[in-house]
């Protein structure tokens, strides 16, 4: 018992990390799992028969002298053979089996409460998670915020529904999990697992990225109980991006004694809103599209994947793993520490994306990622939302090996540049390995520290080499032949 008393501190100071690499795990399992329902199979089954004739000339010379007269047998006789054989044969195809299906979403509303009574969920429902004060009304400190609510979604399916004879665009749907967040006050939140909505969709422009008017409405039904009903301004999807217009109007009750009702009785909420939001691997498919084979799909993005991990030989002081050990620079064992092992830190980011750009050079691209979480050392970290990449993608070795030269501007909350080249070689389909060099110089901003609870003080500027060698999982590198821009080219 006493050691786990000595551990429990160092396991809550690690407890960011632990919870970043089980949500990664268990979204990588849901994921792989998920992945397999979205595919229709079909099969043509038939029979091959295969018709052949075979013609033999034989020519029989009879030794000895002989009468070749007027008439006289001829020598060569010809053989004719006739052979069938059959066999079965079977060929399946391929085909998506979903109008929409997506990760993750989330959404900044505005007008949900008083800007004192705000949770600040920040541009995109993401981006406040950093701010310093976020949730500090809980400790009495009340400020004021744009963002005032959130709405969340986890693990998004659409299929299509054929209402009003078969008309066009109209789908029904669910997702593990929604959350509108209207403040701090959880009593006034409403949440529900697998809601399920009816959605039809106006497109304004029918080519990709698709621009849609997207009327929904639904309705969740535990542990609240409510309606939400929605109209949206849809761009995408591009690489599994999306970026939306909310409006819309929420009502209902939370049931009594749950987890966001610590009262006895049941409270409604009313939560009308107006708000920006994004969606991260979630693509969108016209009907027509689902009768389509999958390698005849387009797309525009080099690779898109679920994560990327690799762990960083860097020039940093000390190690960030054994500062972690150690506890916080203000302890004496941390201020004498050893530099550590050869791997000083590790890098994660999560969705990340690579699309082409084909009116400069569909070889030239920009990219994001939802988060970028990097360590290079105890002091030399970034997070970021949404950073901005670019550069180009170059084969070395048909459809296997990459080069990716890039800069990467990490703006929010750490402000980073992140210059650097990486290596590539696909597996299969959903794993590559990955070896990266670069340079990353920036700051990484103490707010970041307060959220991971890391106790680092005098945060500085940086600059530090780094090796990294990772993994793709579940990221798909796409071939050449398979970019939309390329298509009639092979």
């Amino acid at each position: 018992m006493n050691i786990v008393r000595q551990l429990l501190p160092e396991l809550k100071k690690s407890y960011p990390i632990l919870f970043i690499f089980v949500s990664i795990v268990l979204l990588s399992g849901c994921y792989t799992a998920v992945h397999k329902q979205l595919t229709r199979t079909e099969e043509d089954r038939f029979t091959i028969t295969v018709h052949d004739t075979t013609v033999e000339k034989q020519i029989n010379n009879t030794p000895g002298i002989r009468d070749n007269g007027i008439v006289f047998p001829s020598p060569t006789t010809k053989v004719i053979t006739h052979t069938k054989t059959q066999y079965d044969s079977t060929t399946e195809r391929y085909y998506p089996n979903f109008i929409r299906a997506g990760l993750f979403e989330s959404v900044g509303l505005i007008g949900t409460s008083t800007p004192e009574e705000g949770f600040g969920s920040g541009l995109f429902g993401i981006f406040g998670v950093f701010d310093p004060e976020f949730g500090a009304i809980k400790k009495g400190q009340p400020r004021s915020v744009t963002f005032t609510g959130g709405l969340y979604r986890f693990g998004i399916m659409e299929w299509r529904l054929r209402w009003f004879r078969d008309a066009a665009n109209w789908t029904f749907g669910t997702s593990a999990l929604e959350m509108i967040v209207p403040k701090v006050d959880n009593s006034s939140s409403l949440v529900s697992v697998f809601p399920l909505y009816i959605r039809k969709r106006y497109y304004l422009r029918d080519e990709i990225p698709y621009i849609t008017v997207t009327p929904a409405f639904g309705f969740g039904y535990f542990p609240s109980q409510y309606g939400n009903a929605s109209v949206s301004l849809d761009f995408g999807s591009i690489g599994g991006l999306n970026f939306r217009i909310y409006g819309g109007i929420a009502a209902g009750i939370n049931m009594a004694n749950s987890s966001l009702n610590s009262t006895n009785t049941s409270l409604s909420s009313t939560i009308p809103y107006i708000g920006l939001g994004t969606s991260v691997l979630d693509f969108l498919n016209k009907p027509e599209e689902l009768e389509t084979e999958w390698k005849y799909h387009e797309h525009s993005a080099w690779s898109i994947g679920l994560l990327s991990f690799s762990t960083n030989i860097t020039t940093a002081d000390t190690s960030f793993f054994s500062f972690q050990q150690n506890g916080s620079n203000n302890n004496p064992r941390a201020q004498n520490t050893s530099q550590g092992g050869l791997f000083k830190g590790f890098s994660i980011r999560i969705a990340p994306t690579t699309l082409s750009l084909p009116f400069i050079d569909k070889r030239v691209f920009v990219g994001t990622s939802l988060l970028h979480l990097g360590f290079f050392g105890s002091k030399e970290f970034v997070m970021s939302v949404l950073p901005l990449r670019a550069g180009y993608w170059y084969t070395l070795i048909n459809d296997e090996l990459i080069m990716e030269p890039s800069i990467e501007y990490n703006y929010y909350p750490s402000r980073v540049f992140n210059i650097s080249n990486a290596l590539k070689l696909a597996i299969n389909q959903n794993f590559n390995l990955q070896l990266t060099a670069g340079i990353a110089t920036g700051n990484p901003i103490a707010n970041v520290t307060d959220r991971l609870d890391f106790n680092v003080s005098n945060v500085v500027s940086f600059t530090t080499f780094y090796i990294g060698i990772g993994i793709g999982i579940n990221e798909r590198l796409f071939k050449e032949s398979e970019l939309r821009y390329s298509r009639g080219s092979y």
